[in-house]
């Protein structure tokens, strides 16, 4: 048995059993790999975009002895993807990257599929490009690898279209401030507000900052009072 990071420990629980799965971005095939031992899934495809990452996953496939059970395919994102996937794991990679995969895959808007995605930045972008393109978010975790605090969300398609505000987007809605590690998560985007805020504050006023300026200095005040819920 392999020993998994707590980030990616953390997105394997959101996999459902039993489903063809795909593991985006995989390099070492660390991921799928645990998901096999572990009888999670026998139907898993590593994926990744240079030949360089994929032969680091085949050195790992063939030392457990799971070609039966993990298919590795090149792959610019979900291109090569087979649609009968009903798992998708992207983790590793920034919110931005994240977002340009998803929104090049139209056949991913199915109701069976399940993303399950870990952003290294850039949450906000995931969040907004989900709740905006017919996506939901059940669920996030989050947690602590390496002194740096992740979030890990899990989404499926609903069809729906939601304007999310920039809270939302900023922090989510499963933010509990009663557990340590998801304070951290909402200390750290809290921090990092503040600071767009405060750079922003420095430079030529437009209109476009001015509203700018304005949302973020909105975002930051309900989380003062969020925050206060809590310390009270």
């Amino acid at each position: 048995m392999i020993s998994l990071s707590e980030r990616l420990s953390a997105a394997a629980g959101l996999v459902r059993s039993g489903r063809p799965t795909a593991d985006i971005g995989t390099d070492h095939a660390y991921l799928p790999l645990y998901l096999a031992l572990t009888g999670r899934a026998d139907k898993i495809i590593a994926s990744d975009i240079g030949k360089g990452p994929l032969k680091n996953a085949e050195k790992t496939v063939r030392k457990f002895g799971l070609k039966d059970k993990i298919s590795l395919v090149i792959s610019d994102g979900l291109k090569n993807i087979p649609r009968e996937t009903e798992e998708i794991l992207i983790t590793g990679m920034g919110g931005e990257l994240i977002t340009d995969i998803l929104s090049e895959c139209e056949w991913i808007k199915n109701d069976n599929i399940h993303l399950v995605l870990q952003p290294m930045t850039h949450s906000y972008d995931v969040r907004k490009f989900l709740c905006g393109n017919g996506f939901y978010i059940d669920n996030e975790k989050f947690c602590l690898d390496c002194g740096r605090v992740y979030v890990v969300m899990s989404a499926y398609y609903s069809g729906k279209n939601e304007e999310k505000d920039d809270f939302y987007c900023f922090f989510g809605d499963k933010i509990s401030m009663r557990d340590s590690v998801a304070r951290e998560y909402f200390n750290k985007q809290y921090k990092y507000i503040k600071s767009r805020r405060d750079g922003l504050s420095l430079t030529e006023r437009t209109e476009e900052t001015e509203k700018y300026l304005h949302n973020l200095n909105e975002v930051l005040k309900r989380a003062e009072e969020y925050k206060k819920q809590y310390e009270s």
